[in-house]
């Protein structure tokens, strides 16, 4: 058995408006990102959400390090839990709990090798599935905070032990680039 080392990387800024584009503070803060894992992560895998902010996040980092990148929706964007001001149906939350569980059990389980897997994806998942691997309250996502292109490393022992290493990690990025 081995250690496998899970590496969340939120997408970098993007516009509000429209497809939600990266801007260009966006792509700097991806190749900075990329430029930093390249030197410092050994990435076996790049997996990433489907969405226009993640997708070309991850297209940044995958031409970095040389890797491809496996898209999934399961890694989208969600609501977990009831916000004041933002109207999303429970059934909604509920989906979007259940599909960010089944992430939590794709990733965070044992590996018989060694493996690092560099997951591109968004604040509220990060957030989210931190909770779980400290079995904090998972509705507690909602009082943390995630930078544009943070790193949060959870590492799965062999004994099957999720540890949280780091969180919204910023080290990486200049400090004009921290949003």
């Amino acid at each position: 058995m081995g250690t496998r080392t899970v590496v969340l990387l939120r997408h970098g800024q993007y516009e509000a408006e429209g497809i939600g584009s990266l801007t260009a503070l966006g792509r700097a803060q991806a190749r900075a990102a990329a430029r930093y894992l390249l030197g410092c992560v050994p990435v076996d895998v790049i997996w990433a959400s489907t969405l226009v902010r993640a997708r070309e996040t991850a297209e940044i980092v995958s031409a970095e390090l040389a890797l491809p990148v496996k898209h999934t929706r399961t890694l989208r964007e969600g609501m977990y839990s009831k916000i004041e001001g933002y109207e999303v149906p429970p059934s909604e939350r509920r989906e979007d709990r259940a599909r960010a569980n089944s992430v939590y059990e794709k990733f965070f389980r044992t590996s018989r090798v060694d493996k690092t897997d560099l997951v591109v994806c968004h604040g509220n998942l990060i957030r989210y599935l931190v909770c779980k691997a400290l079995h904090a309250p998972t509705g507690r996502w909602i009082r943390m905070t995630t930078h544009h292109c943070s790193l949060t490393r959870i590492v799965v022992r062999d004994s099957g032990a999720v540890r949280v290493v780091s969180y919204n990690e910023t080290a990486h990025l200049p400090r004009r680039l921290v949003t």
